[in-house]
């Protein structure tokens, strides 16, 4: 019960901002990255331990390829809902951002697939990238069944007893367990406004 009270809260019409937490969250997240980076990675090399140098020189193309995502027009922090901007979508502009699907955590076989996850304020639908559909739903009968997390900063949905989850990050971006929970939140917050379960 009390966790309930606690996701309405962070969930609810009171929340903050979503794009400009995101951010902020960003900023934060870049600088602690850079921070780990050199206290756990650059000062060991420094006093002679080499073998501090692979892990480092990876640590930093990641982040500075995160850093790169995080400015570009088409990434993830830039596609962030404002307030209302699922309900204000309509089938002539409906939003668009992209993501990436794949089955739910028990289902094997079939690999993710880049493409666009699209809301025109009635139905839910993901569009692959060559045009295949994933899934297409009346937001009335989709369960959100997870709530995004630091652990799972993805949207988890259930759509007439078939599972998926959506990603926003790619698995590189060293900033996703920080930002996703707000961006992935705010499509949580919004869908159950519209009415998923």
């Amino acid at each position: 019960m009390a966790s309930t009270k606690k996701t309405d809260r962070k969930f609810g019409p009171d929340r903050p901002d979503a794009p400009g937490l995101v951010r902020r969250q960003r900023m934060w997240s870049v600088w602690g990255t850079w921070l780990f980076i050199l206290v756990f990675f650059v000062a060991p090399i420094v006093f002679g331990n080499v073998y501090f140098v692979v892990p480092a020189v990876g640590f930093t193309v990641a982040l500075v390829a995160t850093m790169r995502l995080s400015r570009r027009p088409d990434g993830p922090d830039a596609e962030t809902l404002a307030k209302g901007e699922l309900h204000a979508a309509t089938p002539e502009h409906p939003v668009s951002v992209n993501a990436v699907w794949s089955p739910g955590v028990r289902v094997r076989g079939e690999p993710p697939r880049p493409g666009f996850l699209l809301c025109d304020g009635k139905r839910l639908r993901f569009e692959c990238l060559d045009d295949q559909l994933r899934f297409d739903a009346s937001i009335d009968r989709i369960e959100v069944i997870t709530v995004p997390s630091f652990m799972r900063p993805q949207l988890d949905l259930s759509i007439g007893g078939a599972n998926h989850s959506v990603r926003f990050f790619p698995a590189w971006d060293l900033g996703a367990t920080f930002v996703g929970p707000t961006l992935v939140g705010e499509w949580y917050a919004q869908l159950r406004e519209l009415g998923a379960s």
